[in-house]
């Protein structure tokens, strides 16, 4: 520091020291430093503006091959049918919402059938990749699971080699053939143990609530068997076990091994009391004319039940195979079918 230092009479410091360079500029100096400064600004601009058109394009990309994931194209085989991706895996199209069967979590597809599809996949040496079928947004815009057919027509036109989405052989399907059945199912008339009602006449009186899934066979029962019950219907089984397990209901009527399922893993206390003995067969479908498809998994099917692969995913599931005509009561008593078999 240079300068010099005055004082006032009074001894005080009349001035602060001068500095050697000074604070101030000369008017040439900041205009250069005001076009410094706008320079870098307008880098700092051009360099943000990439940035934001880099980004857009990445999420372009993103959103594009995250429908290519979702939805898997034809691979161009010679019938025009998508029967596998690009590694050679078996599309299957599912709706992926019926317990246990087939259902989809957040990371992963889980259920009966998924696993026996995955057995077929590597009895064939193929993979197996999933793929959701849906309909149509409903009246409030909420977009509803697909429907057998939902799931045949992405079939038939070519979007998934497979359907598998609990289809029976009586459904009446376009533009598809069925597999061999993979999964018998008749019904089971279902009350709780300990409420009192522990046979068929138990329930046939007046103010008995039956939650019945939705199904056409079971409502002609019901109509016959039960005229005076009050019937809630479910478009899903796993809730109508759920209104007789919180006891809204004090009988409910499934598919058999939808019931030995639940009973297996979340209520002990339900128990079989009737039997409507059906005709349900539960099978694949692929396009018509895709005879190699249906012969692979046909092979695999076969010989899955042929090493004992098939019965040991049953009693994983289920407990045991299901079988025409029979329903087990959860302690393990035999319970007579409606046919008096």
């Amino acid at each position: 520091m240079v300068g010099e230092k005055r004082f006032r009479p009074d001894g005080r410091k009349a001035f602060r020291e001068k500095e050697e360079f000074p604070m101030t500029e000369t008017p040439l100096a900041a205009r250069d430093r005001r076009a410094t400064a706008a320079a870098t600004a307008r880098a700092l601009g051009a360099a943000l503006l990439v940035l934001l058109l880099t980004v857009a394009a990445a999420a372009a990309v993103s959103a594009l091959t995250g429908c290519a994931a979702e939805e898997p194209t034809d691979d161009g085989d010679a019938a025009g049918v998508a029967t596998s991706d690009a590694d050679g895996a078996i599309v299957v199209a599912s709706a992926l919402c019926s317990e246990p069967y087939e259902q989809a979590t957040s990371t992963n597809q889980i259920g009966f059938t998924v696993e026996l599809l995955r057995l077929i996949g590597e009895k064939s040496g193929r993979g197996i990749q999933f793929t959701k079928a849906v309909n149509h947004k409903d009246a409030e815009q909420n977009i509803t699971a697909g429907l057998p057919e939902d799931v045949a027509a992405k079939v038939a036109a070519g979007d998934a080699g497979l359907g598998a989405s609990s289809i029976t052989t009586a459904d009446a399907l376009e533009g598809v053939v069925f597999s061999d059945p993979y999964l018998h199912a008749d019904f089971s008339v279902l009350t709780k143990m300990d409420t009192g009602y522990d046979d068929l006449a138990s329930i046939q009186g007046d103010g008995i609530v039956v939650a019945v899934q939705g199904d056409p066979a079971i409502a002609a029962w019901v109509a016959e068997n039960l005229p005076a019950a009050e019937v809630v219907t479910f478009d899903a089984g796993v809730d109508a076990l759920m209104e007789l397990s919180s006891e809204r209901a004090q009988a409910a009527i499934v598919d058999e091994p939808r019931y030995l399922r639940y009973v297996q893993v979340k209520e002990p206390h339900l128990q079989a009391v009737e039997t409507i003995a059906s005709d349900k067969d539960y099978a694949f479908v692929v396009a018509a004319g895709n005879d190699e498809l249906l012969a692979t998994v046909n092979e695999a099917l076969a010989a899955l039940r042929a090493d004992g692969s098939y019965d040991e995913l049953c009693e994983s599931w289920f407990g045991a195979a299901p079988e025409r005509g029979t329903a087990t009561r959860s302690a393990g008593e035999a319970v007579q079918d409606s046919t008096g078999a």
